[in-house]
C-alpha cells in the first residue's frame, strides 16, 4: 500500500507541519500569558451558551500543561506524516477539522457546562479513524484490516489510546466524536480516490458532515438544558430584565438535577447575586453577575477567601443566603 501518494515533492506533510507550529506557538503564548489564553479558546458550556460561538474551533489548539501539548504534538506529527501524504492535503485537513469539531461538540453536548474541553486530542483521533478507514477500504474487511501488520499494530495503539479516555480526566466523548467522523470519511475519501465510490458513499459524506453541524448547533444552543437556561437568565439580569431573568431562573432551577454540579453553582450564584442586588447593588454589580465567565478556576467555593460576608462572593462559601 502506498504510503506517498500525494504531495510526491518537496514537503509532502504542509498542514500537519502548519498546524503542529500553530498548536507549539499557541502553547508557548499561553504559558507567558498565565493560561489566559487557553481560557479565551477553550469549549466550556456556560462560555458557549453566553455566545462565544468560536470556543468548539479554537479549544482544539488550547492545551492545558506540557504534558498534555506534548503528547498531542507528538502524535499529530507521527499520524499527520502518514495520513496527509495517504488522502492529500486538503482532504487531510477536511478530516482534522471535521473531527476536531466532532469531539467539541460531542463533549459540549453531554459534560456538565462548567468543565471545559480543550486539547487536539478529538482531530488525532479522527486521523486514527482515518487510517482505520483507509486499511478498511482497501481490504474490504475489518478481518482484512486485522491481516495486515499497520492494521494490528494501529488497532495496538488504538486500544491503549481508548484505555487513557478512560482515566478521570480525560474527554473520552471527545475522543469518540473525533473518531467516528475521521474513521467515515476516511472510508469514503480512500474509495473516491480509487473511484470506486459510490452514491452511498458520496451520501454518507455528506450525511457525516451535517450530523457533525447538527450536534454542534445542538450543543451551542440546548435551548431546554437547565445550564442554558441558566445562562440565558445572567444574560437577562445583564440587560437589566429582571422579571425575565427570575423567570428563566426559576425554569432553570425547577429542571436542574444532580448530574451536572456546575449547573447546580451557576443557578445559587444567580440567585445570591440576584438578592444581594436589592440590597448592596455596589457589591454585587455586574461584573460580580459575569463572575463565573470569567474566573479561571473551576471549584468556585474553594477559590473563595473566606474574608466574610463581605466578600461579594461569601454565598459561595457560607451556603444559602437570606
Amino acid at each position: 500500500m502506498p504510503l506517498y501518494r500525494y504531495n510526491p515533492r518537496h514537503l509532502r506533510e504542509p498542514a500537519t507541519t502548519v498546524l503542529l507550529a500553530l498548536n507549539l506557538l499557541i502553547a508557548l503564548v499561553d504559558g507567558f500569558s498565565g493560561e489566559m489564553l487557553s481560557r479565551a479558546m477553550w469549549s466550556r458550556g456556560f462560555d458557549v451558551y453566553y455566545g462565544d460561538w468560536w470556543r468548539p474551533l479554537t479549544a482544539g489548539f488550547a492545551h492545558s500543561d506540557l504534558i498534555h501539548i506534548g503528547m498531542n504534538a507528538y502524535s499529530l506529527w507521527v499520524l499527520g506524516k502518514i495520513v496527509e501524504p495517504l488522502y492529500g492535503t486538503r482532504q487531510f485537513l477536511a478530516i482534522y477539522f471535521l473531527a476536531l469539531l466532532g469531539g467539541s461538540a460531542l463533549a459540549l453536548a453531554f459534560y456538565d457546562p462548567n468543565t471545559p474541553s480543550l486539547g487536539a486530542s478529538g482531530a488525532i483521533f479522527g486521523l486514527f479513524g482515518a487510517m482505520l478507514g483507509y486499511l478498511y477500504s482497501r481490504t474490504g474487511s475489518w478481518q482484512g484490516v486485522m491481516s495486515t501488520p499497520w492494521g494490528r499494530q494501529l488497532l495496538i495503539v488504538l486500544g491503549i489510546n481508548v484505555y487513557i479516555s478512560l482515566m478521570p480526566g480525560i474527554s473520552l466523548l471527545g475522543h469518540l466524536g473525533g473518531f467516528v467522523p475521521g474513521l467515515i470519511l476516511g472510508i469514503c475519501f480512500e474509495r473516491a480516490a480509487r473511484r470506486d465510490d459510490s452514491f452511498v458513499d458520496r451520501l454518507t459524506a455528506w450525511l457525516t458532515l451535517v450530523a457533525v453541524g447538527g450536534l454542534l448547533a445542538y450543543a451551542a444552543v440546548p435551548w431546554h438544558q437547565p445550564g442554558y437556561i441558566a445562562t440565558r437568565a445572567l444574560k437577562a439580569f445583564e440587560s437589566g430584565d429582571r422579571d425575565l431573568g427570575l423567570e428563566l431562573l426559576n425554569r432553570a432551577e425547577a429542571e436542574s438535577t444532580a448530574r451536572h454540579p456546575g449547573v447546580g453553582l451557576m443557578i445559587r450564584h444567580l440567585s445570591a447575586w440576584e438578592r444581594g442586588r436589592r440590597h448592596a447593588p455596589e457589591a454585587f454589580d455586574y461584573d460580580t453577575l459575569r463572575w463565573p465567565l470569567t474566573h479561571i478556576k473551576l471549584d468556585w467555593p474553594s477559590t473563595i477567601p473566606p474574608e466574610g460576608r463581605e466578600h461579594p462572593f461569601h454565598f459561595l462559601r457560607q451556603g444559602d443566603d437570606s
